[in-house]
């Protein structure tokens, strides 16, 4: 019994030395896209062509990731909308630096943001 306890702590503690959280979709469990989950974060990238913001991330779900896993990637479609101050603007309006936090879902084991809200724009 003893010698079952160690093996799985020493394989949770293995899983969870990720250095990263990749794509976020993967870590919200189901699949399903009415299932909404939030992420706060610091925008370090935005790449138009994949549709994908790469983020430092301070809080998932309301929890903090370990120092370790803090980087991920959330993606946006044309449905996506960012709001700043009570207005709208476009994704490739958002800028590295800027902190958000992301309301989207899971679909297909990518995170797909739904509503970006611009919590503090990097030039004030």
């Amino acid at each position: 019994m003893k010698k079952a306890s160690l093996l799985m702590l020493i394989l949770l503690l293995a899983a969870c030395g990720s250095t990263s959280l990749g794509d976020l979709g993967s870590i919200f469990g189901s699949s399903s896209p009415s299932n909404t989950s939030n992420v706060n974060g610091t925008v370090t990238g935005i790449d138009t062509s994949a549709q994908r913001i790469d983020l430092n991330a301070s809080y998932v779900n309301n929890l903090r990731p370990s120092s370790s896993q803090t980087t991920g990637s959330v993606y946006y479609d044309s449905n996506t909308r960012v709001v700043y101050n009570g207005n709208n603007y476009n994704v490739t309006d958002l800028e590295r630096g800027d902190e958000i936090s992301v309301t989207g879902v899971n679909n297909n084991g990518r995170y797909i943001a739904q509503t970006i809200n611009v919590v503090r724009n990097v030039r004030g």
